[in-house]
C-alpha cells in the first residue's frame, strides 16, 4: 500500500537567485545605473572594504569603505580636461564626509590642514590663503571661532579670540612695519579699547615709531571720545557682557 513520503524542504529559485546576486569578495568593474564605475571590495551587496569609485562627473575616490559609505582613510580627486587628476581632499572619513584629519584643496588654491566634523572645518586647523594670508587656530563649523592667529600680506598678525570669522574678544595685534603691539578689546573686527605698546624687534622695523612713543595731540580728543556710539553705551551701563570682561581682563594686566 503506498506510504506518505516526506516532502524535502526547498528554497525557490526566485529567491535563490537573489541570494547568488549579492555581491561578496572583489568584484573587477560594477557599474551603475548612471554608468559610475566601482572596483574594489564588497559586502552583502554593499560597497565594504578597498576600493575605487568614479563617477560620470569625474570625481574619483579611492580609500576604504564601510557598509556603502566612505569610511576611514580615503582621496577624493578631480578629473580635468587633460584626464589628470587634481586632489581635492585626502584624509579621514565618517559615513561619505570629512571628518577627523585631512587636507583640503580648494579651487581657488586656498589650503587646509586640520580637523573635520560631518564635512566641516571643526578644531584646531590651519589654513593658506590664496592671497597669502594665513590662519592657524580653531574652528566651528567652517568658520574661525576661539583662538586664533591670522596673519596678513604685508606681515602684520592677529592673535586672540575670534568668533564667527570675526575678531572679538580680547586680542593683540602687531605692527610689524612700525613695531607697535596693539593689546586690547575687538568687536566684530574693530578694536574699540586698546593700548599701543613698543616691541623688542622696533628698532628692526622698516618704519619704526619715535621713542618712546609721543604724547597723544589730537584735538578735542576727549570730547570725540565722549560722542562715541560705543562710549556713550559703556557710560549708561548698555555695555556688552563679553565685552565687559574683555576690558576687565585687559585692565588686569
Amino acid at each position: 500500500m503506498p506510504t506518505k513520503r516526506k516532502l524535502r524542504s526547498f528554497t525557490p529559485l526566485l529567491i535563490e537567485a537573489e541570494k547568488r546576486s549579492v555581491k561578496n569578495g572583489v568584484h573587477h568593474a560594477v557599474f551603475t545605473s548612471r554608468f559610475d564605475k566601482y572596483v574594489g571590495d564588497w559586502k552583502n551587496d554593499l560597497k565594504d572594504g578597498k576600493g575605487a569609485f568614479v563617477t560620470v562627473s569625474g570625481k574619483l575616490y579611492e580609500g576604504d569603505w564601510y557598509k556603502g559609505f566612505r569610511h576611514g582613510f580615503g582621496v577624493l580627486s578631480n578629473k580635468l580636461p587633460d584626464n589628470t587628476y587634481k586632489l581635492e581632499y585626502r584624509g579621514e572619513w565618517v559615513r561619505g564626509k570629512p571628518e577627523g584629519v585631512g587636507w583640503r584643496y580648494y579651487g581657488n588654491e586656498d589650503v587646509y590642514f586640520g580637523f573635520w566634523k560631518s564635512g566641516q572645518k571643526h578644531g584646531y586647523g590651519k589654513m593658506w590663503y590664496s592671497d597669502n594670508t594665513f590662519y592657524t587656530g580653531y574652528w566651528n563649523k567652517d568658520q574661525r571661532e576661539g583662538l586664533g592667529m591670522f596673519v596678513e600680506v604685508n606681515g602684520n598678525w592677529y592673535e586672540g579670540h575670534w568668533e564667527k570669522n570675526l575678531k572679538s574678544g580680547f586680542g593683540r595685534y602687531y605692527h610689524m612695519h612700525t613695531g607697535q603691539l596693539q593689546e586690547g578689546c575687538w568687536v566684530e573686527n574693530i578694536c574699540v579699547k586698546s593700548m599701543m605698546l613698543d616691541i623688542d624687534v622696533r628698532q628692526y622695523c622698516d618704519r619704526p615709531t619715535q621713542y618712546p612713543i609721543p604724547m597723544e595731540q589730537l584735538q578735542d580728543s576727549r570730547l570725540i571720545l565722549e560722542k562715541s556710539e560705543f562710549w556713550v553705551k559703556q557710560k549708561i551701563g548698555r555695555i556688552d557682557k563679553k565685552l565687559q570682561t574683555c576690558i576687565d581682563k585687559m585692565n588686569s594686566t
